[in-house]
């Protein structure tokens, strides 16, 4: 392609993208209040443009999200964005002798709380009883974890990392950090701080019900709800 022209090509795949990004009413002057803020960003020159198959499932995910009721999107939005964080929090930590993030997890809370019992690791993290076991298990069979017994209380054991363990967790911790950086990139810290009063407070009100009334029916569960939220408006 003549030289001359590649400018013009640009322009066209940007418009392209623009028009994908953009839902409010395509114009040259927002156009170009788009292109100055990718430039602002140094976003443009890495600009990758998407193939028609993924413009077609990108739309198609907003449509779905789209259609849904504000509720709804709020509450889809988390659940997305935790798989989203649990996706690259598996790429970070691949070449580590971790099975999952809860491993990792676990072995940060061990370090962090006095006492650590299993029980604590479950409930702290909102795991089902076998699966917070199982990666427990794991965790003492490679060494990363020991159990000791607990001075205060004979029946119990308590969870303390290895000199691997400890190891391992250095390791796992400059990583997370880099993935925390990364994930949150996209959007400025005064945006996602002013989310964090709203998702703990939500984190409290459903944290309490889950871990005292775990065993409940769903009538019961909802019945409970109804009563407590007047103290959280």
């Amino acid at each position: 392609m003549n030289s001359k022209y590649i400018i013009i090509k640009q322009l066209i795949d940007l418009w392209e993208v623009y028009e994908n990004e953009e839902f409010e009413e395509h114009s040259l002057l927002r156009f170009s209040e788009w292109m100055a803020a990718q430039i602002k960003e140094q976003s443009i020159t890495n600009t990758k443009y998407e193939t028609k198959y993924d413009q077609n499932l990108r739309s198609e995910t907003e449509l779905y999200l789209n259609k849904l009721e504000p509720k709804s999107q709020f509450q889809e939005y988390i659940l997305r964005i935790a798989r989203f964080e649990e996706f690259y929090i598996r790429k970070y930590l691949v070449d580590l002798p971790l099975n999952s993030r809860l491993e990792y997890l676990f072995l940060y809370t061990i370090e962090k709380i006095s006492k650590a019992r299993k029980t604590d690791l479950i409930n702290i993290h909102l795991v089902e009883y076998t699966t917070g076991m199982d990666t427990i298990r794991r965790l003492v069979k490679n060494n990363f974890v020991k159990e000791l017994p607990d001075t205060e209380d004979k029946r119990a054991k308590i969870l303390i990392l290895t000199k691997d363990g400890q190891d391992l967790l250095q390791k796992a911790n400059s990583r997370i950090i880099e993935a925390n950086n990364a994930f949150l990139a996209c959007i400025s810290p005064n945006k996602w701080k002013k989310t964090l009063p709203v998702l703990k407070e939500i984190n409290e009100f459903h944290n309490n019900i889950y871990l005292k009334h775990y065993d409940k029916p769903f009538a019961e569960i909802s019945n409970l709800m109804d009563s407590l939220k007047h103290l959280y408006k």
